[in-house]
């Protein structure tokens, strides 16, 4: 149960902070949603800022500031410090990630900010940070209500203008107009499906948020007016340590790319053909996203979905189909669900000895050397009558016209070690 750890945002300006405390904030400016403001040193702030597309308010970024990093995380890209960058991004102990439902940026400083590229923010901090946070998000003091927005919510842009000026309207005032969603949003988190999680959350702070959203929503017949907070709820039920039902259709909430399948509380750690390990090896607590049906994996090869093991490719400069074959000197290597299995080659291996001083061994390795002797290149001992033992030997003396060279005078296979009994005796005169 980490639900005490987490503010998070969603939906039609519903904010949750660290100390449980639900109230609505619809602001369309840019705000502290959480910062580190109890030392003269700023160790970390989250700011974010909230458009209105077609009626419905949606976050069109995030700005993550870590010591001198400062991460923007809008929908389509990435930037540290003004600079654009590719995901996985993994630096000065951050690493910013995405999948296929979430943002993810965590830092060594004890944060964690997950950002669903839409309307929802979830920020997970350390308790080492317990009464030392300020903004949005609240102190995180452990007491529900406690001098939490003392200090003025902070508009870095003087030339924002806050569509609502007047008093925020409690989150359990409900217009006459909308009563009927009432009955709508109370029985579906009071039905037996939702039990598991309303046994350790108290419903009616979402309730009253599913109202508002299906009451401002452009569309209030659609289902999908249902997403924001039915998906909120079953976050907290999941960080309370509960297990969210599968509530999601294809025509509620339950839209997933390629053939994957929505869970509500998973490992955020996915097996891929690259990485098959991953989910065993994952620390994360688990969280709802888009995973792959039991007995598959991702292809994060050719981007094919969620595929057996047995069909994944192999890549090695290319891509390799299972079965197929790559092969290099005396190696051979088989694609096998994904993963190489190699075999050694009985191969001729070859040893050089070019222009007097530059050697090849057998294993590829090469070097110079400068010698005035009779110098053995290689001994073999004897296996059978049929494979008699044999010593090759080179002279290499210096060369007679280039003082610091090395030239290669006389070559000598003896057979069994009988030096009468010379293979091949070659002598070459260097000048």
């Amino acid at each position: 149960n980490h639900v005490n750890n987490i503010c998070s945002t969603w939906g039609r300006d519903h904010f949750k902070t660290f100390d449980g405390d639900m109230y609505q904030f619809p602001g369309l400016c840019e705000y502290n949603l959480v910062s580190d403001c109890h030392e003269m040193y700023q160790e970390f702030s989250v700011h974010m800022k909230r458009t209105d597309v077609d009626g419905s308010p949606t976050v069109s970024y995030v700005v993550v500031t870590i010591n001198d990093l400062s991460f923007h995380l809008n929908k389509s890209q990435v930037t540290v410090n003004d600079v654009l960058v590719n995901l996985p991004y993994i630096k000065a102990g951050v690493q910013v990630e995405k999948n296929a439902v979430y943002i993810k940026l965590q830092s060594k400083v004890g944060l964690i900010v997950l950002w669903n590229g839409d309307d929802a923010i979830m920020v997970e901090l350390e308790h080492e940070y317990n009464n030392r946070t300020c903004g949005l998000c609240g102190d995180f003091n452990g007491v529900a209500i406690y001098n939490e927005f003392i200090h003025k919510v902070h508009r870095p842009n003087d030339d924002c203008e806050d569509p609502y000026e007047e008093e925020d309207e409690p989150l359990g005032a409900v217009q006459a107009s909308c009563e009927k969603f009432q009955t709508i949003c109370n029985q579906t988190l009071h039905s037996d499906l939702w039990s598991p999680c309303t046994e350790l959350l108290n419903p009616e702070p979402y309730i009253q948020a599913c109202v508002q959203d299906m009451c401002g929503c452009s569309n209030n017949t659609d289902n999908n007016c249902l997403c924001s907070t039915l998906s909120e709820f079953s976050r907290q039920c999941s960080h309370a340590g509960g297990q969210p039902p599968k509530w999601r259709t294809s025509d509620l909430c339950g839209n997933c790319p390629f053939n994957m399948v929505y869970e509500e509380s998973s490992s955020p750690c996915m097996d891929t053909c690259t990485y098959q390990d991953t989910t065993s090896l994952c620390e994360d607590h688990k969280m709802d996203g888009c995973v792959c049906p039991p007995g598959t994996v991702f292809d994060d090869i050719s981007m094919r979905g969620c595929v057996n093991q047995s069909e994944c490719q192999c890549q090695h400069g290319k891509v390799y189909n299972p079965g197929e074959v790559y092969r290099q000197y005396a190696v051979e290597c088989t694609c096998n669900g994904g993963r190489w299995t190699c075999k050694s080659l009985q191969v001729p291996a070859t040893c050089a000895v070019e222009e007097g001083s530059h050697i090849t061994t057998f294993d590829g390795k090469t070097y110079t050397f400068h010698g005035d002797c009779f110098y053995t290149l290689v001994r073999v001992e004897a296996k059978d009558n049929n494979n008699p033992a044999f010593k090759v030997l080179a002279k290499l003396v210096p060369c007679a016209n280039q003082e610091f060279d090395t030239c290669l005078k006389t070559l000598k296979i003896l057979v069994n070690n009988d030096r009468n009994n010379v293979s091949i005796d070659c002598y070459y005169n260097p000048q």
